[in-house]
């Protein structure tokens, strides 16, 4: 009989391991090799048995989320989108009879459709264009599913050149123009287009006999202008298939574009005259070139001082448009990078941006100015010369583009100087959080090689070798004194830092706002998928228990550069504002901050509260100062009666923060 026992006892066991279930009454959903778990857009058969089998067989399918997966009237799921979903087996017999199928639907792989077939079809059906004018193509590949990214191409561009679809004509005679699908060249289709001579005087001009447009013409001239200059070749960029330059004449500058290479051929200290048409889009130049003559004449360029100009101001830099501009500056911003990029340096006084492209040089002659400028510091003088530019598909801003590392000379400094600038560069966090237990007190600096820096402290509570930070049971305010030396030479500077009170009181968190639970299951922007992706206002409703929170001028994101504790943080920029919609009885508030990306160090935040429901706010008398990439724990302890919380980025503080882990604590 005890072995009896021992039997059922362990078959049960057995049972309860295997999750198996014998049912007299109900139904049972089984899938084939008990599968849970499919992708999107994948199937699975499911099969329900009524129970006692004299029962009626018929069931009715349904979803709790045809978003995530559908059913339909025989079993078969078909999986969606990503997440997790119940199917429904209800008896039509006894509707009060129902069984569930927990399923997960998993991301699926990327379904390509490859393309077959390519149609071209003319803008009603005109395949004949006169010189200098257009007409519109446009491709479709089929299967429509399949990427209908095109590549267009011409036979001959010295007769009609292609893009995106459209063909301008340049030279009398016809020319096959061909779509290929980007997935597969192979797949591609052509179309035969006539090129015919255009009489219209508007585009054949008589160049030769025209006269030379004034620089106040080539610049206060409209779209399609017909414009006639002549200059010597400052600057020159080789396409593929055109060349821009810069012609000069005298003072006078003028920039050639998307000129087609078969016209003439260009040489940098030679003299030419160019008939063209003037394009204002992304900058004041001349394109649709026509008419290029080489001159015997020697046209000489002369540098222009930017002495006493106001180098920010459009209007005042537009005079000197596409000529050599030389002057004096220092240097601001400076990030030397592989691709194009602006810095901005002070000119008279006044911020300047400055270009690095080799669209404007070349690679070469590219990396010759990186070579220089990576030695550059925040803060050095330089002399230079370039070309001045506006340029901006909106609202043109002048530029300064810097092509010739020869004409680039930065200064010596002095080794005083030399350390004035160093100790510009420390970074020292001037508020230090309770949670906090050392700071970084660095003993050298980036880009200043042989700098050696030694610390000093006049309070026990940050041991300045160390690093070591004490809290005290009030707050107190350090002086750290950094002394650089460099060759022999000695510069010190202080810097004032706010140490908090240890903080030993014990708090219940009422609300927590961790923002793990941020995660929108149906993204419609491609940035994120973060249920506040845009910085603009908006109520959320997250957190542990569930509030309504306020973001203004704060999304929601998990991008690579955000630091998070977990997923999701909030990244707000200056003047950011999270604030809690529901009254509570709140004593502290308790956050983690860190500078977002790349951001410069600094960004200041503060805590507001309400006493009567958001009706009036009280600014707190603390501020801390987020001085680390690192996320780092920050409390606040407000006053008796709090019913509602704030936390606040500074305006011009800085640039963005990401804040996580928000308490609201008793």
């Amino acid at each position: 009989m005890k072995k009896l026992v021992k039997f059922f006892a362990f078959l049960a066991l057995v049972i309860g391991l295997t999750g198996c279930t014998f049912v007299n009454t109900g139904i049972e959903i089984t899938s084939a090799n008990n599968v849970r778990t499919i992708k999107e857009r994948e199937t699975l058969q499911l099969e329900a048995k009524v129970y006692p089998t004299s029962a009626s067989q018929d069931v009715e399918w349904s979803t709790s989320d045809a978003l995530v997966a559908t059913v339909d009237d025989n079993g078969l799921v078909t999986g969606v989108s990503e997440g997790n979903v119940n199917i429904y087996a209800t008896s039509k017999e006894n509707t009060e009879m129902k069984q569930k199928f927990a399923l997960i639907v998993e991301r699926g792989d990327k379904l390509v459709i490859n393309p077959e077939s390519i149609t071209i079809s003319a803008a009603n059906n005109i395949t004949t264009v006169k010189q200098g004018t257009a007409i519109s193509l446009s491709a479709s590949v089929l299967p429509q599913e399949a990427s209908q990214v095109i590549v267009w191409s011409s036979s001959d561009e010295t007769i009609a050149k292609v893009t995106r679809g459209t063909v301008k004509g340049y030279k009398v005679g016809k020319v096959t123009i061909t779509a290929s699908s980007k997935v597969n060249s192979e797949i591609k289709s052509s179309i035969e287009i006539t090129v015919e001579k255009n009489d219209d005087p508007s585009f054949t001009k008589d160049w030769s006999n025209m006269t030379f447009a004034t620089h106040a013409e080539y610049i206060d001239s409209e779209d399609n202008t017909p414009l006639k200059v002549k200059g010597v070749v400052t600057n020159l960029i080789e396409n593929e298939d055109t060349i821009d330059y810069f012609l000069q004449d005298g003072v006078n500058g003028y920039y050639i574009k998307d000129q087609n290479a078969y016209l003439a051929d260009i040489i940098v200290g030679k003299s030419y005259v160019v008939g063209g048409f003037k394009k204002n889009k992304s900058s004041k130049q001349i394109t649709s070139i026509e008419y290029v003559e080489e001159l015997a004449e020697k046209i000489t360029s002369e540098v222009n001082s930017l002495a006493g100009v106001n180098t920010s101001d459009l209007t005042s830099m537009l005079a000197y448009q596409g000529a050599l501009v030389s002057g004096t500056a220092i240097i601001e911003s400076l990030t030397v990078k592989s691709s194009a990029y602006n810095f901005t340096a002070l000119v008279n006084g006044y911020s300047t941006t400055f270009r690095v492209d080799a669209t404007y040089s070349s690679a070469e002659a590219t990396a010759e100015i990186n070579a220089i400028l990576s030695t550059a510091i925040e803060g050095m003088s330089f002399e230079f010369e370039g070309i001045a530019l506006a340029y901006g598909s909106g609202t043109q801003k002048p530029q300064i583009q810097l092509f010739d590392a020869e004409r680039i000379h930065l200064e010596e400094i002095e080794p005083a100087k030399y350390l004035e600038m160093a100790s510009s560069k420390i970074q020292v966090a001037p508020s230090i959080g309770f949670s906090a237990t050392e700071i970084v007190l660095p003993t050298t600096l980036e880009k200043f090689e042989g700098v050696t820096i030694a610390w000093a402290s006049n309070n026990a509570a940050i041991n300045a070798q160390t690093g070591v930070v004490t809290h005290g049971a009030q707050k107190v305010t350090v002086t750290l004194t950094a002394t650089l030396t460099y060759e022999g030479t000695t510069y010190t500077k202080d810097f004032q830092v706010e140490v908090a009170a240890q903080d030993n009181k014990t708090y219940e968190a009422l609300v927590s706002l961790d923002l793990e639970d941020a995660k929108n299951p149906n993204p419609t922007v491609s940035y994120s998928d973060s249920i506040k992706p845009g910085y603009g206002s908006g109520v959320v409703s997250l957190g542990s228990p569930k509030a309504n929170w306020l973001l203004d001028n704060a999304l929601i994101d998990g991008q690579s550069n955000d630091r998070t504790d977990g997923e999701y943080a909030i990244r707000a920029k200056a003047g950011g504002r999270i604030e809690i919609q529901q009254d509570g009885e709140y004593n502290a508030v308790e956050f983690d901050a860190a500078v977002y990306g790349n951001d410069t160090l600094g960004i200041q935040i503060k805590v507001e509260y309400s006493l009567d429901s958001g009706t009036t706010w009280v600014v707190d008398d603390e501020l801390v100062t987020v001085s680390t990439k690192e996320l780092e724990t920050y409390r606040f302890t407000l006053p008796e009666g709090v019913k509602r919380v704030a936390i606040v980025v500074v305006p011009d503080s800085g640039n963005r923060v990401n804040i996580d882990n928000v308490k609201l604590m008793k």
